[in-house]
């Protein structure tokens, strides 16, 4: 397992956020604009994938540990997501 070891903020075209498997977290600078709970959530994803790093159900039961209403946040940002692009 990597750790984070760098977090870098840039203008991602299709994704608010990746991890590397040299251990460094992308955010989408886009992010800047959602509140403050989206953005945990994204990190929070993010940090999932350093555990697992597909989108397995094994992941999505490690994400709901630390956030229990992800399924919230994933609709909250199909609804306004182009509104921060």
């Amino acid at each position: 397992m990597a750790n984070p070891c760098e977090v870098i903020v840039k203008n991602l075209k299709n994704r608010w956020g990746s991890a590397t498997e040299k251990g460094i977290i992308n955010l989408n600078v886009n992010l800047i604009k959602a509140p403050e709970n989206i953005i945990d959530y994204i990190i929070i994803h993010e940090l999932c994938h350093f555990i697992i790093k597909e989108h397995s159900h094994r992941f999505w039961s490690l994400l709901k540990k630390y956030v229990a209403d992800y399924k919230s946040k994933i609709e909250w940002l199909e609804v306004n997501g182009e509104l921060l692009i």
